[in-house]
């Protein structure tokens, strides 16, 4: 396996500014992300509340067209530098927070306004990292994120059982604002297109493009079938399983462990095979993750379960981006983005609340929706190996 990556002097740079960036916010995540909905549910928060949380970072995706839109013909980094500082900055408020609500829109402004940055972050990767290494360079950028999560997440857990969230959550909020500056000094020569295209054509691109409308039907009904759970994992592992904030840390070491790993083996195929086959086996592998929730009793099965979400959250990571890139034409990457991450919004708002409210009917419970969301992400895979091949690796 070619591990190895050499980048010309004047891209190096940007390579480091760019790990350094990604280092930080992995702080932020460990410490502040990763915790969230385990600390809401530990305030009190109810299903409608864990269900708003685990909706929250699909809100934003719904206005990515509008800020698309207003990007053409303007300059996007500092666009992007403003809202995620802003948005990281909210976190800074959690000193003062003692209830579920206040957290659940703390959570939910956050969301919105990191979702304006989606279209112009996957402009900036297309300009930064040329095509044969980009696949390599952004999973070793990611190493560097995911090392920071793996080091910090069981000590998080510990320190919430200590000191709770109140001091850890603004700790996080300012290595996160840390990294939207770094990633700012980034050295991009942006092209600024002088016409701007009406808001509505960003939809002609489903039409236009019959194999990429396909990828997107099949990302939706895998994207369903794991946000119905997404609310009801951490329901399931602190009311049934009765997990601790040390255990739940734990689980996460292992989670970020595999998912450091993966990112190298994915980072790797990504360039040889290309990102639409790369998420094509991940929605394959993602059936382990909800097949060990249906029999799990213990912690047991729950951690093996993370060790797949460690590999599938690093593969469809970087898949989803390059294969954007296999069907966008180079002018249209931020268009076709903000079409997929408005889709993944619309999914994103229903699909919580499906799971939730399926947790509540007494014949279906966490086994009943564990085993439909396995269902959901084995009938995406078909529907993607079935799509028309309009994408070139």
């Amino acid at each position: 396996m070619n591990l190895r990556l050499e980048l010309p002097r004047e891209i190096r740079r940007n390579f480091y500014l760019d790990v350094a960036a990604a280092m930080s916010v992995g702080f932020f995540i460990a410490v502040t992300l990763t915790f969230v909905p385990v600390v809401a549910r530990r305030l009190g928060a109810d299903f409608a509340q864990m269900s708003l949380i685990a909706a929250a970072p699909f809100a934003g995706s719904l206005f990515t067209p509008l800020a698309s839109h207003y990007l053409q013909g303007r300059r996007k980094m500092p666009f992007m530098v403003w809202f995620w500082n802003i948005a990281r900055g909210l976190f800074l408020l959690t000193l003062f927070v003692t209830s579920p609500l206040p957290l659940t829109m703390i959570v939910l402004a956050f969301n919105i306004l990191t979702a304006f940055a989606v279209p112009g972050y996957a402009e900036m990767m297309r300009l930064v990292y040329p095509n044969e290494c980009r696949g390599r360079a952004m999973s070793y950028v990611r190493v560097g994120m995911t090392a920071v999560v793996t080091l910090m997440t069981p000590l998080a857990g510990r320190l919430l059982d200590l000191v709770g969230h109140r001091y850890l959550f603004p700790l996080g909020a300012a290595f996160g604002i840390a990294s939207s500056t770094i990633f700012g000094r980034i050295r991009v020569q942006e092209v600024v297109a002088r016409e701007r295209q009406p808001l509505g054509r960003f939809w002609r691109i489903l039409k236009d493009d019959r194999a990429f409308a396909a990828y997107q039907v099949a990302f939706m009904v895998y994207g369903f079938g794991n946000l119905m759970a997404l609310p009801v994992f951490p329901v399931f592992q602190v009311d049934v399983l009765g997990l601790t904030y040390s255990q739940i840390g734990v689980l996460g070491f292992i989670m970020a462990v595999f998912w450091l790993l993966s990112y190298v083996y994915w980072g790797r195929e990504v360039d040889h095979r290309g990102g639409l086959w790369t998420v094509k086996l991940n929605f394959l592998i993602t059936g382990a993750v909800f097949l060990a929730y249906v029999f799990a009793w213990d912690i047991g099965l729950v951690a093996v379960a993370f060790v797949f979400i460690g590999i599938t959250n690093a593969g469809i990571d970087l898949g989803w981006m390059n294969a954007l890139m296999q069907f966008a034409p180079a002018e249209k990457v931020s268009e076709y983005a903000s079409v997929h991450t408005t889709l993944v919004g619309v999914r994103g708002l229903l699909a919580p609340f499906v799971g939730t409210a399926l947790l509540q009917v007494p014949w279906v419970g966490f086994k009943g929706v564990f085993g439909l969301c396995l269902v959901m992400v084995v009938i995406s895979w078909l529907l993607l190996a079935a799509a028309p091949r309009g994408a070139q690796p």
